[in-house]
C-alpha cells in the first residue's frame, strides 16, 4: 500500500495532532460525527482515498509477477514453492523446487511435492501454454511427481564451479585484445544478440521459452553481455532467471566455434569468474563441445539438472493427430517415456 505520509505536532496544550489522508481505516472516528451530512462526505472521501491507494497496490503488484503456493497444515505452512514467469509473454511459467518445513501431517513428502505442483498448474491464465520444473538429476522424488502430473524430460543442464579456474589458467596476454570485444547489451547490439542466443538453441527449447529482446534485456546486468569479434557475436553470458537466489550464469558459444578462439574463450572464462568468484555457469548436457573445453579449462561440475516440461499445446495438437505436422511428431518422439531413463509417470503393471 501507499507509504504512511502522516505528519505531527504538539499542541500548547501537549496534546500530539496528527494529520493524515482520510481513509477507511479511520472509519471508527466517523461514526462519532453527529452531522449526517459531513458523515456521508467524510465516508465517500475515505473511500475515494483508499481506492487511490489500492490502485498504486495493484499497479505495482502487476510488476511482480511471483505467486507462492502453500501447504497448510493446522496453523502451520508445512511446504511452500513459487511460480514466475520466464517470458515477457507470460507463456511459460516457472516452478521452482518445493520446499518441505516440519512435516507433522499423515501426508509423505512426495504427497505434499504433488499438492503444491498440482496447485501450482491449476493457478494459470489463457496466455500460459508451458511450464517448466528443474529438478536434480538424483531427486526421483520429484522427477516422478512431475511425470505424473504429465511433466516430461526436456533435457539436461550442468552448473560449472570456477573458484579455483583462476589458479589454474595462466594469463595470455595475446588474447587481451581480442577480449576487449566483450560488449555489454545495449540497444545497438540487442537484435544481434537476440538473432545468436535462438540460433543456437534447439528448436524446442527455443519455442518454449519464447524469449524476444525485452527478456534478454531482463537478464542483463553488469556481468552479463557477449564477446563479439569482426561483427559476429562468439558466445554470450546472460544472467539466468530461472534461479532466483543464486548467481547463474548461461554460457551459450555459437554451434560452429571455431578452436582458434580457444585461449579467448579461455581468458573470457577467467575473467569472468575474477569478476564474479561465487557464480555459477550453467551449460546444456548437449552442448558435448562446451562442456569437454570446460573440464580442460579445470572448472569443476557443482551440479546436474534435468528439465521437466509440461506443455499443453504439444498435449492437444497430439489429439488431434491427423493435424500434427512432422515438426510436432519429433517434438513428441523425442519426449515420448517409452525407453527413457527418468522415472515414468505410472508403474507398470504386470500380469
Amino acid at each position: 500500500m501507499k507509504k504512511d505520509t502522516s505528519h505531527s505536532f504538539l499542541s500548547k496544550k501537549g496534546i500530539e495532532v496528527t494529520f493524515e489522508e482520510l481513509h477507511i481505516r479511520h472509519i471508527n472516528l466517523l461514526i462519532d460525527i453527529k452531522n449526517k451530512e459531513l458523515n456521508n462526505w467524510f465516508l465517500k472521501m475515505a473511500i475515494i482515498n483508499t481506492f487511490d491507494d489500492l490502485k498504486i497496490f495493484l499497479n505495482n503488484l502487476k510488476k511482480n509477477k511471483n505467486k507462492c503456493i502453500i501447504a497448510i497444515s493446522g496453523n502451520e505452512i508445512i511446504g511452500y514453492l513459487n511460480i514466475f514467469p520466464l517470458n515477457k509473454k507470460e507463456t511459460c511459467l516457472k516452478i521452482s523446487k518445493p520446499k518441505l518445513i516440519n512435516n507433522k501431517c499423515s501426508l509423505t513428502d512426495k504427497q505434499l511435492t504433488l499438492g503444491l505442483i498440482k496447485k501450482s498448474i491449476s493457478i494459470t491464465d489463457i496466455k500460459t501454454s508451458s511450464w517448466i520444473i528443474n529438478a536434480d538429476i538424483n531427486n526421483v522424488d520429484l522427477i516422478s511427481t512431475s511425470r505424473e502430473l504429465g511433466f516430461q524430460p526436456l533435457g539436461e543442464i550442468i552448473l560449472w564451479d570456477g573458484n579455483d579456474l583462476n589458479k589454474s589458467i595462466k594469463q595470455n596476454t595475446n588474447s587481451y585484445a581480442l577480449i576487449n570485444e566483450f560488449q555489454n547489451i545495449n540497444k545497438q547490439n540487442i537484435l544481434k544478440i537476440v538473432n545468436f542466443i535462438r540460433s543456437n538453441q534447439s528448436p524446442l527449447i527455443r519455442n518454449i521459452l519464447d524469449f524476444d529482446q525485452d527478456d534478454i534485456l531482463k537478464r542483463n546486468n553488469s556481468k552479463s553481455g557477449a564477446l563479439i569479434y569482426e561483427n559476429s557475436v562468439l558466445c554470450t553470458i546472460l544472467k539466468d532467471i530461472n534461479y532466483q537466489n543464486e548467481e547463474i550464469y548461461t554460457l551459450t558459444i555459437s554451434r560452429y566455434w571455431d578452436k582458434r578462439f580457444n585461449s579467448i574463450l579461455k581468458e573470457f572464462i577467467k575473467r569472468f569468474f575474477e569478476k564474479s568468484p561465487v557464480s555459477y555457469l550453467k551449460t546444456y548436457k548437449e552442448n558435448s563441445q562446451l562442456n569437454v573445453f570446460l573440464e580442460e579449462c579445470n572448472i569443476k561440475e557443482k551440479n546436474q539438472e534435468i528439465i521437466l516440461i509440461r506443455n499443453t499445446i504439444i498435449k492437444n495438437e497430439a489429439k488431434q493427430v491427423n493435424k500434427i505436422n512432422q515438426s510436432l511428431e519429433s517434438i513428441i518422439e523425442k519426449l515420448s517415456p517409452q525407453g527413457n531413463p527418468y522415472p515414468s509417470p505410472f508403474p507398470l503393471k504386470t500380469k
